[in-house]
């Protein structure tokens, strides 16, 4: 199954430059949206939800058709906000 992981930093740790609403906000609802769809797509697919997201989305032409759509759309929403949270840091750059 996929999880939502915590932040590697506090919600607050970005400001000025993006405030904890906003952070709350993409990380509590969007990308817990796309981690609670995704699975919710691949439920009758348990397999699926054992393998990598990385390669979930490298294979989605082997994803069955009912749940293609819905784990491209949700699978690229969660990678994204997966990478998307290790690539800022309160210290910049990196």
């Amino acid at each position: 199954m996929f999880t939502l992981s915590d932040l590697p930093y506090d919600y607050n740790a970005l400001e000025p430059h993006l405030d904890e609403a906003t952070m709350k906000v993409h990380h509590d609802k969007h990308h817990k949206g796309y981690t609670d769809k995704l699975n919710a797509a691949l439920e009758k697919y348990p397999e699926w939800l054992e393998k990598p997201i990385e390669e979930v989305l490298g294979s989605l032409d082997s994803v069955p058709e009912d749940a293609r759509k819905a784990v491209q759309n949700n699978g690229g929403g969660y990678y994204h906000h997966s990478l998307f949270w290790k690539m800022m840091s309160p210290d910049g750059g990196g």
